[in-house]
């Protein structure tokens, strides 16, 4: 867990070496209020325990005065000097507990006013140190307080003072975890809205990523299946079309290279769209019902045959994501027939086991010449099997004996209840 404490220190060596912390405790106004407790704390030890000192124990006044300005001292200085404030604790506590003279009226040999100020001192300590610094001032304090009481002589029974002992090593440890657990509450507040920070970044770049991926997914899907018909269109109408005036094939062929232009500049952007991969957004577009129209377009070019059915249960019926994936996949298929093998015929094949579906694409060598193809590989094969083992499937694709082309797609059946 990252201490702010620390870490402002070692922005100043030069102090850290003195053990000097800097001046702000907490952020905001919290820091003043307490500081001002602090002084105040510290003001009215000084006054109660020099008096209590020179008139109860019967200490030196100079002797009262002094050590009980260490003691306040001592309050203020565990906010930025913890192990100053430790030191100066010690001595002066000890110091008032070996000079004080034992009465059976008077706790001996921690005076109440010691208690208080060993309590206080300790919480500051905990506040800006880590566990150990107060615990260790702690036990010294407890044990210099036993020598003390071994040594000393008095007309103070065993009694008294072995129940002053408990009841200054009781508050004072319990002080001494109240800061250590006010300290730790800090630093885990500090903690969690770093990590909220974090998460709420991480959250934010998710969702730029999903919607980069999504943008991507649809700009092929639509847009560059789209172009890519005009392309196709356009570039093969001279040989559709053997009497088509000259004019009108140089049009042709002048849109067929605007669309393949766009097609190259269509490639580029789902390149940096596709950089950081995001989840697949399945949500329902086209499904089977829309293949019949595909079908229809894509005969316009080629002849597409098909053979085979799914048959289909309620719950395949009812999930979008499988009609749709069958659907990009035909698209992807057809459409890369259109561009590589233009006039090819086709045949797609639907089959199921009780384990899988498939889905077979095969077209024949191209029975004419392939028109010039905008530079570089698009992203339809990588779409797709995004598509398909989102599902747990596979795509395999090959070139067959004949000069054709095969894509063979399977996507396991859902496992019935």
């Amino acid at each position: 867990m990252a201490d702010p404490g620390l870490q402002a220190a070692a922005e100043h060596p030069g102090l850290r070496r003195l053990g000097i912390l800097p001046l702000r405790v907490v952020p905001g106004r919290g820091n003043l209020a307490i500081w001002a407790f602090a002084v105040a704390c510290a003001l009215t030890q000084l006054a109660v325990a020099a008096s209590l000192s020179a008139t109860a124990y019967r200490v030196p006044l100079a002797a009262a005065l002094i050590l009980s300005l260490l003691q306040a001292a001592a309050i203020v200085l565990a906010l930025f000097a913890p192990v100053w404030a430790t030191v100066l604790a010690l001595i002066s506590g000890s110091a008032l507990s070996g000079l004080a003279v034992a009465g059976p009226d008077q706790p001996w040999p921690v005076a109440a006013s010691t208690i208080v100020a060993y309590a206080l001192v300790w919480i500051g300590v905990a506040l800006r140190a880590r566990w150990w610094l107060p615990v260790t001032g702690w036990a010294f304090s407890v044990l210099l307080a036993i020598m003390i009481a071994t040594e000393a002589q008095g007309d103070v029974g065993s009694g008294p003072v072995v129940a002053d002992l408990i009841v200054f090593a009781a508050v004072t440890l319990v002080a001494a975890a109240i800061g250590a657990g006010i300290r730790n509450w800090s630093l885990l507040r500090v903690q969690l809205r770093a990590e909220r920070a974090a998460t709420a970044a991480e959250l934010a770049r998710r969702e730029a990523v999903q919607d980069k991926a999504r943008i991507a997914r649809e700009l092929h899907d639509v847009v560059a299946h789209g172009m890519s018909a005009i392309q196709v269109r356009a570039a093969s109408a001279r040989y559709r079309m053997p009497d088509l005036p000259a004019d009108a094939a140089a049009e042709f062929d002048e849109v067929a290279a605007t669309a393949r232009s766009a097609m190259k500049e269509m490639r580029v952007i789902l390149g940096l769209l596709r950089d950081e991969e995001g989840e697949a957004d399945h949500a329902p577009q086209p499904g089977l019902d829309d293949l019949p129209a595909l079908l229809a377009r894509a005969n316009d070019l080629a002849p597409v045959t098909e053979s085979g059915s799914w048959q289909l249960t309620a719950a395949e019926q009812s999930n979008p994501l499988l009609g749709l994936t069958a659907y990009r996949v035909v698209q992807e298929g057809l459409s890369n027939v259109a561009r590589h093998a233009p006039g090819a015929e086709t045949e797609i094949a639907w089959t199921e086991t009780p384990a899988e579906r498939g889905i077979r694409i095969r077209n024949a060598a191209p029975t004419r010449a392939i028109a010039p193809r905008a530079d570089g590989g698009g992203h339809g094969l990588r779409g797709m099997r995004e598509r398909v083992e989102a599902m747990g499937g596979t795509v395999a694709a090959a070139v067959t004996g004949d000069g054709g082309y095969v894509l063979q797609v399977r996507i396991p059946r859902e496992e019935q209840a």
